[in-house]
This record gives C-alpha cells, sequence and structure tokens, in this order.
C-alpha cells in the first residue's frame, strides 16, 4: 500500500467551534484533526474475454508490495476466490466505499459484488445486459442495454428503482450534483444516438436532454459540476469527440479522443486518439488553464484499450491489446492483454502481463486516520 498525504488540518479555539473535552489538554484547548492520508492498494484490471471465442472474462490485481515498493500481477482473482468464472463479457466496474469492486457483467445479466479483502463475491443483483455503473450516496446507478438505468441499495444490495425506458442501448453514466447523465449511446438498429439524458438521481425522474456528438458512450464526473462525455461517432466518417457539459447544460468541445480518464485531485483529463489506420496519440488537457499536452511521448503501446488514473498520486495507467500471433501487424482478441504504468509526467515506470481485452481498469485506494 502506497501512502499519500491529503490534507493536514489543524483548527484553532479561536477560529472553530471545536474545544477539547479534557481541560489538562496539553494542546491547551485546541482540537488537532486527524491527518487524512490515502493508501495505495492496487490495480484492478477487468478483462472482457471474447464473446465470439467463447472466452469468458476474467479479474487480475497488480498488487502494490509497501515494504518491497514494487508492483506484483496475480491472475486470475475472481475464478480462484469463487471457484467459478466471472463470466461472459465483463464491461464495467468501479470501487464502493473502498471495500466493495462492483462489475457489470453483460453476458451474465448480473452485477457482481466483490470482497476486496478476500475476492469473494457476494449477493449478485440481476440486471438483464448491464453495460456501465456510476456511484453516489449509498447507491450505485447500472445503465443496460433495456434502455433502463437501475438503481441499487448498497446498504441491501437490491434493487431501489429503475428509471422509465430511455432511447437507445445506455453505456455510459457519471453522478454529479444530485443528477445522473446518461448516455443513450446506439439503437438495436445499429443507428446512432446524439442524447444525453438528465436524471435526477433521487427519483430517476428525466430533467434535462442535451445534445452532443454522435454515439455518446462514456461519462465522467468532473469537479465544478462539470461532466465529461466522450462520443464514438460512427466509426466511419465521423470521429470520436470528448466534450463538456457544465452544470447549466451548456456543450463545447475538448478535443477528439476514442477513450478518457481524469485525474480530480489535478484537474486534468487524459485522452487516448487511436483512429483506425493511425498511430495513437496520447494527450493531457487541463481544465484549469485550458491547454494540452502530449503524454507518455517516446513510448509505443501497440494497441490501447483502457485507461486509468490513480487518484492520489497521478499515476496512469494504460491497458493495450497483443498483436495477433499468426497476423503481427493487428490486435489480438484471443489471447493476453498488457498493461502500462506511467508516472504523472508520462515515463513509463513498468508492463504487466494481465487478461484477454483488458477493458477497465480500476484502481483501489483505503483512507485512514492518524
Amino acid at each position: 500500500m502506497k501512502k499519500y498525504l491529503l490534507s493536514l488540518a489543524v483548527l484553532l479555539a479561536g477560529t472553530m467551534a471545536f474545544t477539547s473535552c479534557d481541560d489538562d489538554d496539553d494542546n491547551g484547548g485546541v482540537l488537532i484533526a486527524p491527518v487524512q492520508t490515502v493508501d495505495v492498494d492496487g490495480v484492478y484490471v477487468i478483462n472482457e474475454g471474447s464473446y465470439y471465442s467463447q472466452i469468458n472474462g476474467s479479474l487480475d490485481f497488480l498488487n502494490f508490495d509497501k515494504e518491497a515498493n514494487a508492483f506484483t500481477m496475480s491472475r486470475n482473482i475472481f475464478d480462484a476466490a469463487n471457484g467459478r468464472s466471472l463470466g461472459g463479457t465483463p464491461n464495467n466496474g468501479l470501487m464502493y466505499a473502498d471495500s466493495v469492486l462492483c462489475i457489470a457483467v453483460t453476458d451474465e445479466n448480473r452485477v457482481e459484488f466483490v470482497n476486496v479483502n478476500n475476492n469473494v463475491a457476494y449477493d449478485a443483483v440481476s440486471i438483464t445486459s448491464p453495460r456501465e455503473i456510476a456511484t453516489e450516496g449509498d447507491y450505485i446507478y447500472v445503465t443496460a442495454y433495456t434502455g433502463k438505468v437501475y438503481k441499487i441499495d448498497m446498504r441491501t444490495r437490491s434493487i431501489a428503482g429503475e428509471s422509465t425506458q430511455i432511447n437507445g442501448n445506455l453505456e455510459g453514466i457519471a453522478a454529479a450534483e444530485g443528477s445522473l447523465y446518461v448516455c443513450t449511446a446506439w439503437n438495436p438498429d445499429n443507428s446512432y444516438n446524439k442524447e444525453v439524458v438528465v436524471l435526477d438521481a433521487q427519483g430517476l425522474v428525466p430533467t434535462d436532454t442535451i445534445t452532443v456528438a454522435e454515439n455518446p458512450v462514456q461519462a465522467i464526473a468532473a469537479n465544478g459540476g462539470n461532466v465529461y462525455i466522450l462520443s464514438q461517432g460512427n466509426y466511419y466518417d465521423v470521429a470520436a469527440t470528448v466534450q463538456c457539459i457544465d452544470r447549466n447544460g451548456n456543450v463545447s468541445v475538448i478535443g477528439n479522443a476514442t477513450m478518457m480518464a481524469y485525474d480530480e485531485l489535478h484537474s486534468k483529463l487524459y485522452l487516448v486518439n487511436t483512429p483506425y489506420g493511425e498511430a495513437p496519440q496520447y494527450k493531457v488537457y487541463n481544465e484549469v488553464d485550458k491547454t494540452t499536452v502530449d503524454f507518455a511521448v517516446g513510448t509505443t503501446i501497440f494497441s490501447p484499450y483502457a485507461i486509468s488514473v490513480m487518484p492520489c498520486s497521478g499515476e496512469v495507467f494504460v491497458s493495450s491489446l497483443s498483436p495477433n500471433p499468426d497476423a503481427p501487424e493487428y490486435a489480438s482478441y484471443t489471447t493476453d492483454g498488457i498493461l502500462y504504468r506511467f508516472d504523472a509526467d508520462g515515463s513509463l515506470l513498468g508492463s504487466y502481463t494481465c487478461g484477454v481485452c483488458p477493458g477497465t481498469i480500476v484502481c483501489r485506494t483505503h483512507t485512514e486516520s492518524k
């Protein structure tokens, strides 16, 4: 577990209404707030597997060994702990309350909950074709190809509500300031939508519809009530585009990218653009001064597949497909992938073998007070 100091607050009696309960306190009536630290535990890699080749998904964990100051990859940890496969197409996941890894497993029609202390799954919730997950308060919110958003109460791990039918096969979702931003993506007839539907998080009632670029698939809540939306375009003559929706519903274009990840602590948006037939491009957008700079200069990643940022250290993780053994110029969707680790400045720190189609990277940390 890698430790980073987040804040140190000393609250003085003259400025804050906090006092010691002990008249003989050595601090002379001053209450010193505990130091908040965040410990890095490691990184989960949720591997999709291959639907067409009937390869089930899997879960790997890149563990940080504090004493050795090194990362080591543990493979197939879900199968080992539960005596069964994670199943077909685990599509997305997130950490809840530092203790539970939530995974939407599309082909198995369920959301899995994994205890991070022992990797044991428990109390799975059935949802038809779940896709992506967001969290706020005591709840997680799950989009699905049913065209609905489902609200799961994490205190009981049961469905607490569902939205009315929303147009489209729903993909990305973000929770921001009591609202859910839902990507309508595409339709069963393979046409694409251009809407982000805004729901009230409490009642899952639509409150707004915002027009964005074609085929919105990913949403990330950011500082200041902003929400970043990645629209994939039509995979032909409409390029993938990242946009920002501000808290007033205004939309602005950030740039072109096929995947993105957000660093809340440093107010940076990491962008990877992999248009077909072109070399991948890596950029960092600074939302404070609105500048964009190159990232990972000089590092070659064969076929980037997902990206994530460690929230405290700023380290960046990028997964990649491997070359096809029979046709090395093409990516393989049936063999193990690779996870790359960079520091915040883009210097390569290491690479690690992971599972087939490593589509989601989830950083695991926990907070301590001392």
